[in-house]
């Protein structure tokens, strides 16, 4: 017992157990209120097959090694040896729409074989599980959301409107 203590006043105090910044953050606010949310599925090989993502739904997405993923446009980045799927997204309306992501991957987004301009990247809030969010200008209809150069065979992915449970001018 007194071996025991000894050996831990001896431990530094940066070894010892702090306290988890993230153990009381606040909710997430909109459009990313629905994060901690489940759902599974596998990306497509191609667009055909590809799921289709809700606005606001999350899922957990299993992925493909990237060689046998057909892209509808070259992926941005490349990396070997890496996992890549792909998605579905229908738009009624012109919308700025959020692709987040829990873990480092590149997301493209296309119309048919036209690729679409991201406006704007960043990361997700502190705490929250979101790696990242890349932000798209969708016209409205069905487009495809890809995901390449994905270290790991699954990941997190949530699209979302940015304008999201926010007040609509009158």
């Amino acid at each position: 017992m007194n071996r025991l203590l000894f050996l831990l006043a001896l431990t530094p105090l940066s070894a010892q157990a702090a306290p988890d910044p993230c153990a009381s953050s606040p909710p997430l606010a909109e459009p990313w209120t629905s994060w901690p949310q489940s759902g599974a599925t596998t990306a497509g090989a191609s667009a055909s097959n590809a799921p289709r993502l809700i606005l606001g739904k999350p899922l957990t997405a299993t992925l493909r090694p990237t060689p046998q993923v057909q892209f509808a446009i070259p992926p941005g980045k490349a990396t070997p040896k890496s996992h890549a799927g792909l998605f579905t997204l229908s738009v009624k309306d012109q919308a700025r729409i959020g692709i987040a992501l829990s873990d480092a991957a590149w997301i493209d987004a296309a119309t048919g074989t036209t690729a679409l301009i991201s406006v704007d990247h960043g990361h997700g809030p502190d705490c929250s599980g979101i790696r990242k969010i890349v932000w798209f200008d969708l016209p409205p209809g069905l487009h495809t959301i890809q995901i390449a150069s994905a270290a790991k065979p699954t990941i997190r992915i949530m699209a979302a409107d940015a304008r999201a449970n926010q007040p609509q001018p009158r």
